[in-house]
């Protein structure tokens, strides 16, 4: 006998300002994808060999499926060992949160990712979500015991609507935000093609930057006007004033003068760890051209902001 299916579903994410700074306390701006993750979940009444069937699907296809006993979960099968590790250790930080889970019983769990996971828009987040629903733990506990990081992406993944985000003490503060843009059809989101790991990048920060709280009130400020903002020009200008800082900070060229020094016609903007993903470039081209533009410049992943992002 089988019981009815559960479904979790939570979007994916960008994070327009703020990035690294939002470990030390700034506020940042995120907002939520129309792509996400979904998560079906079946329990059975297998209570004689009791098993977790895994199957993980991507735009692709399957790229995974695995067999993980219950209560020890460990992979009995598996079509890729190393992830089959990491997905036990994951469940089981979900169960030192809540001893009850996958604890006995068997199920048959479907996740569904809706993006390329190199895209950085948030495969661990939207899964993380949707675990800590399934298993009635808190979201940010768990992401803190499994990928770290800030949990704007995770806090992203549990509201689907765009927020302003920071780190009191350690903890999540943040609070839903009206992100509408009135020059929403001037955005657009470009993908370098190489995707970079937070983990790394925030290393590499702590490692290497040097800051003030001068410039963690500077990206605040520049945070909280962005959200208001109803000037294309002005939006511009605090796009520049972020990069500029982060840019002080990193030690790094600013991606435009990178990676676009030919492109003069708008902004582009470095979205979450610089070096990898995504940037929001401004334009006063409709779509079509701007994708011309960008495809001479070496650059084919290209989404309107209307196209991918979620009205929260």
């Amino acid at each position: 006998m089988s019981h009815p299916p559960k479904y979790y579903s939570a979007p994916g994410k960008l994070l327009v300002t703020g990035e690294y700074l939002i470990l030390e306390g700034a506020e940042g701006l995120a907002v939520p994808l129309k792509i996400g993750q979904d998560m079906t979940v079946i329990k059975t009444d297998d209570e004689k060999n009791p098993r977790l069937y895994w199957q993980a699907d991507t735009p692709d296809g399957n790229w995974f499926k695995g067999t993980f006993s219950i209560p020890s979960l460990i992979a009995v099968t598996s079509t890729d060992d190393a992830f089959a590790h990491r997905l036990t250790e994951i469940l089981k930080a979900a169960r030192s949160l809540n001893p009850q889970f996958l604890s006995k019983g068997s199920y048959q769990v479907t996740t569904t990712l809706d993006f390329d996971s190199e895209f950085g828009f948030g495969s661990s987040s939207t899964f993380i979500a949707n675990l800590a629903r399934w298993a009635t733990v808190d979201a940010f506990a768990l992401q803190k015991l499994t990928f770290n990081g800030s949990g704007y992406d995770v806090a992203v993944a549990l509201e689907a609507k765009p927020i302003v985000y920071k780190l009191e003490q350690g903890k999540p503060v943040y609070n839903t935000a009206a992100f509408h843009p009135p020059f929403a059809d001037h955005l657009y989101f470009v993908y370098l093609g190489k995707k970079r790991r937070s983990l790394d990048a925030i290393q590499q920060f702590r490692k290497n930057a040097r800051f003030t709280g001068f410039d963690v009130d500077a990206i605040t400020a520049i945070t909280r006007e962005i959200t208001q903002c109803q000037s294309l020009a002005r939006f511009e200008q605090l796009l520049q004033e972020h990069e500029t800082i982060m840019s002080t900070l990193l030690k790094t060229p600013p991606v435009q003068q990178q990676l676009f020094e030919g492109y003069h016609d708008g902004m582009v903007k470095s979205l979450g760890a610089w070096g990898g993903d995504f940037v929001l470039i401004t334009s006063p081209d409709h779509f079509d051209t701007f994708k011309q533009k960008m495809k001479q410049l070496g650059f084919e992943v290209v989404f309107a902001y209307d196209e991918i992002m979620l009205k929260g």
